[in-house]
C-alpha cells in the first residue's frame, strides 16, 4: 500500500501528484478474552482467546510471582526471564512452540509480595481471596509484530461463590488495575461502599473500619457532589496476627480500595492505630473522588498533586466530621510541615509528595472542597490529567472569585 500527497499549487492551478513511501504506523492492539475460573480453595485458571495466532506472550515481572505460581496448562509452552529496555524492570514471557490463539495457566496462591508492586493475592482467613488483575495484562507477538492487548475478562467462582469484579472503565485495560474477590462473603453496606471485611479483624478494628467508611464515604458524596460513577468497593483482608507490630498495605485502585493487615499489635486497641487506620481510609478515598471522571484524573504529573490533594482532603474531612479533633488536625498538618523541611523532592520522593504536597495545598489558602470539586470538573471536562498548571490557573480563580464553584 502507498500513500499519496497531493499538493496545489495556487498560482497555475496546477495540480502535482506525487508518490511517497508509506507511513509504518503502529499495530494496534489484539483483542482478547480471558476467564479466570476458581477451580480450587488455592487454584485458578485462566485460560485466554486471542483473536489472531500469537506465538510469544509477555507481561512486565511482579517479583518471583509468575515463575513460582503460574504453570502454562498448554503444549509446547515455555516460560523465560527477560531483560527489558528498563533495567529494573524485568520481562516474564511464554514462548510459544507453534502459533496458537489458544493459551491456559494454572495458579496457584501466592503469599508473597511483589517489590514496590501491588500485592499478586489478598488472602482471607475464611477462604476468600482477592486477585491483582493488572498482573494478567501484557504484550503478544503476532505475526512477527509486537502488540498490546484489548483484553477483556469474565470470572467464575466455586459453586456458590461471590465473585466481585474490578470496577468497569471504558478503557479495558484500566478495568484491570484492580482486584477481583472470590469468596463465601457478601459484601455490606458502608455508608456510600461496600465492604468485604475479614472475619479474623478483630472486633474493635473491625467496627472502626466500618464506622469510618460509612462517614467518610457520607461525607465525600455530599460535599464533593459528584455521585460516584463505578460502584466502591473496599477490601480488607488479614494476613496474620502474630507478626510483631502493625502492618496496613494497599490503597485506591481504580475506583476500589484494598488493604491487607497483619502484625499482633492489632489485636488490641491502641490509639496510634486507631489514628493511622482512620486516616488511610479518608486518604484513599480521596483518591477515589479525585478519580470520579470519565476522563481525566490522576496521570503521570508530580505525585504531590494527587497525594498531596488527597491528604488536605483526609483531613479536612476527618475534622469537619469529628473523627478527629482540630488538634489532632493541626498536630498532623506540623508533623508534615517538620518532616517536608527535612527533605527534597530528589532526596526522599515518596515523604516529600505526600508532606510537602500537603504543605503546597495549605499554602494556597483556598477551601479544600471548594478547590477539589474545580480541579474534578476541570479533568473531567478537559480530559487533562492534574497537573500544577491546572492546580495554579483553578486556585487562582477562585481566589479571585470565592463563590466560583464549577
Amino acid at each position: 500500500m502507498r500513500t499519496f500527497l497531493i499538493l496545489t499549487v495556487m498560482a497555475t492551478g496546477i495540480n502535482l501528484l506525487i508518490n511517497l513511501p508509506a507511513i509504518a504506523s503502529e499495530p494496534g492492539k489484539l483483542p482478547a478474552q480471558m476467564q479466570l475460573t476458581r477451580i480450587a480453595a488455592d487454584k485458578w485458571r485462566a485460560d485466554y482467546s486471542f483473536s489472531e495466532a500469537i506465538s510469544r506472550f509477555s507481561m512486565p515481572a511482579a517479583g518471583d510471582y509468575r515463575s513460582t505460581a503460574w504453570k502454562p496448562l498448554t503444549t509446547g509452552v515455555h516460560y523465560q526471564a527477560e531483560p527489558s529496555a528498563q533495567p529494573d524492570q524485568p520481562i516474564d514471557s511464554y514462548i510459544l512452540a507453534q502459533p496458537a490463539r489458544q493459551l491456559s495457566f494454572e495458579i496457584t496462591s501466592y503469599n508473597g509480595f511483589a517489590q514496590k508492586n501491588y500485592s499478586p493475592n489478598n488472602r482471607y482467613s475464611n477462604g476468600g481471596a482477592g486477585i491483582y488483575m493488572g498482573f494478567f495484562d501484557g504484550d503478544v507477538q503476532e505475526g512477527g509484530k509486537t502488540r498490546g492487548m484489548n483484553l477483556t475478562v469474565s470470572y467464575q467462582g466455586l459453586p456458590g461463590e461471590t465473585v466481585i469484579p474490578p470496577p468497569s472503565f471504558s478503557d479495558a485495560e484500566r478495568s484491570l488495575r484492580a482486584y477481583a474477590y472470590f469468596g463465601p462473603q457478601k459484601p455490606v453496606l458502608a455508608g456510600a461502599a461496600k465492604l468485604v471485611l475479614d472475619p479474623a479483624t478483630p472486633e474493635w478494628l473491625a467496627r472502626l473500619i466500618l464506622d469510618t467508611t460509612s462517614t467518610m464515604s457520607a461525607y465525600f458524596s455530599s460535599n464533593y457532589q459528584r455521585p460516584l460513577l463505578r460502584e466502591l468497593v473496599l477490601m480488607i483482608s488479614v494476613t496474620d496476627t502474630s507478626s510483631p507490630g502493625f502492618s496496613m498495605k494497599g490503597g485506591a485502585t481504580n475506583g476500589q480500595i484494598t488493604f491487607r493487615l497483619s502484625g499482633k499489635a492489632m489485636l488490641n486497641e491502641h490509639p496510634a492505630i486507631r489514628h493511622l487506620v482512620q486516616k488511610l481510609v479518608a486518604h484513599e478515598m480521596a483518591h477515589i473522588w479525585q478519580e470520579n471522571v470519565s476522563q481525566g484524573g490522576i496521570g503521570d504529573e508530580p505525585a504531590w498533586i494527587h497525594e498531596g490533594g488527597a491528604e488536605a482532603m483526609a483531613i479536612e474531612a476527618l475534622k469537619n466530621t469529628g473523627i478527629w479533633t482540630a488538634e489532632e488536625a493541626v498536630t498532623y498538618q506540623t508533623n508534615a510541615s517538620a518532616t517536608c523541611k527535612k527533605i527534597t523532592s530528589q532526596s526522599d520522593p515518596y515523604h516529600y509528595a505526600y508532606a510537602c504536597g500537603l504543605q503546597k495545598f495549605m499554602a494556597l489558602n483556598v477551601d479544600i472542597p471548594l478547590l477539589w470539586r474545580s480541579l474534578i470538573s476541570e479533568t473531567g471536562q478537559s480530559g487533562q490529567p492534574y497537573s500544577e498548571a491546572m492546580l495554579v490557573s483553578v486556585s487562582q480563580r477562585l481566589r479571585n472569585n470565592p463563590s466560583v464553584s464549577k
